[in-house]
């Protein structure tokens, strides 16, 4: 028997609602960016809802969150909604016309050292182009997420993406304010750290991220412990700079603080490098406008000398 593929109608009402409060996890963040009131976005989600015949999300005064039938739904209708957004862009850009809404995925301390140097002139240059920075150090699933691409680290990339190189090589380095040094001393080796006090950066994934170091031809890793957690690079800095603990920042980033007297920084003989960061995208025969807009702009105006 023939299968039926017609789909019914208004069966796609209000998925890119759904997959807004899906992603954001609250009804009024997904109405301001949607531009719509959170009554709207409400009763839109609750349309759906009474179509598929299920609740999809767990409603309370503080917090908003996905069914099992709601997890199941996200699971297959973000790609599929990606993939009818690409449908639409290609064929409204087939003119080769930049336009639509460009989504960027990065890491939380790439966004001002990145976007700060180009942000306004490509924006002036493409004003027919939205630019959504979504900022996120968990590693995306650019296509699950509705995407164009990816800002990471090198190393985090899968052999499957294309990848267009932002930064040279780089290192990271331990810091610490003066006044740490002062009260607590300096470390002489990776290992001395474990006797002190060090700032944390949970990832996206849960995950701390590593204190990692170079010896010889090889990486260890060294397990700190301190009094501050933190899931953002500046919250980092500023424990940093103001004593509590010692951090590992890129070593860019501490360069212009080295200059003032802010922190210094240490072990700078045992420190790991990385091999920079890449915007990257899905490998697709083709490139809507937008992004092919975008790597090029970037590769003409980003500054060779940018602090990550």
């Amino acid at each position: 028997m023939k299968q039926d593929l017609t789909i019914p109608h208004g069966a796609l009402d209000g998925i890119e609602a759904f997959l807004r409060v899906a992603e954001r996890r609250s009804f009024s963040a997904a109405a301001a960016d949607l531009g719509v009131s959170p009554s709207a976005i409400s009763q839109t989600v609750k349309a759906l809802e009474a179509r598929v015949g299920a609740p999809l999300f767990m409603r309370t005064t503080r917090s908003v969150g996905l069914t099992q039938a709601g997890e199941m739904f996200l699971e297959r209708a973000a790609p599929a909604y990606a993939g009818l957004a690409d449908a639409y862009e290609a064929a409204r850009n087939l003119g080769n016309r930049p336009a639509g809404r460009l989504r960027i995925n990065l890491m939380r301390g790439a966004v001002q050292p990145l976007f700060a140097p180009i942000l306004a002139g490509f924006c002036e240059a493409y004003p027919e182009i939205e630019v959504e920075i979504f900022a996120d150090d968990a590693f995306a699933d650019l296509s699950a997420g509705g995407f164009d691409a990816g800002i990471r680290m090198g190393e985090s990339l899968d052999a499957d993406v294309i990848a267009v190189r932002l930064t040279g090589p780089f290192r990271f380095v331990v810091a610490a304010a003066p006044a740490y040094i002062a009260r607590h001393g300096r470390p002489e080796t990776p290992e001395d750290l474990r006797n002190h006090r060090c700032v944390r950066l949970r990832l996206g994934t849960g995950a701390m991220m590593p204190w990692t170091f170079a010896r010889g031809n090889r990486e260890i890793e060294v397990a700190v412990t301190g009094p501050v957690i933190v899931n953002d690079f500046h919250a980092m800095m500023v424990a940093v700079s103001t004593g509590v603990a010692m951090g590992m920042i890129a070593e860019p980033t501490a360069q212009p603080l080295v200059k003032t007297g802010e922190i210094e920084v240490l072990l700078t003989e045992h420190a790991a490098s990385t091999s920079g960061l890449f915007l990257y995208y899905p490998s697709r025969k083709q490139v809507m406008p937008k992004l092919r807009a975008f790597i090029d702009y970037v590769r003409d105006h980003l500054p060779n000398d940018v602090s990550v």
